[in-house]
């Protein structure tokens, strides 16, 4: 598995496995969620105790978007270690897996409350969060 950054062990270690999707329109524009601060995330989240990878996943998807997705092919797994601004006593550890994935049809009004929208791969590129989600993204893509 790909690793980005280094853990810091004098804190305290927080690990999150997370499933995501990398979904783009007949544009090749990708779905993110926008934070307010600018970041870009790809549409999923944290994967609860019980839960496959793939549950979690759809999960998400309707959470964040209100869509349901369809997992059409798994991309890969990578991993990053980092200290958010955030929570700075913690030595954070995010594996990440995507799934390439379809929008299916609006099921429900999106839990989550950051909105959701369509960007070009050049802003991906310049603002998905997530370097080790970027990196599967150029994989799945060809463009490493």
């Amino acid at each position: 598995m790909k690793t980005f950054g280094k853990r810091n062990d004098d804190l305290n270690y927080c690990k999150r496995t997370g499933a995501y999707a990398v979904i783009q329109n007949e544009k090749g524009q990708f779905l993110c969620v926008e934070e307010v601060n600018g970041y870009l995330f790809l549409a999923g989240g944290g994967i609860e105790a019980g839960e496959t990878s793939e549950q979690a996943l759809l999960r998400e998807c309707i959470e964040e978007t209100g869509y349901k997705v369809e997992i059409v092919k798994f991309i890969g797994e990578a991993e990053r270690h980092w200290v958010s601004t955030k929570y700075p006593k913690d030595s954070q550890h995010n594996i990440g897996i995507l799934y390439a994935c379809e929008l299916l049809e609006k099921v429900a009004e999106p839990v989550e409350i950051e909105p959701v929208r369509w960007v070009s791969f050049n802003e991906l590129e310049e603002r998905l969060f997530h370097e080790h989600h970027l990196y599967l993204v150029k994989q799945y893509l060809n463009r490493l």
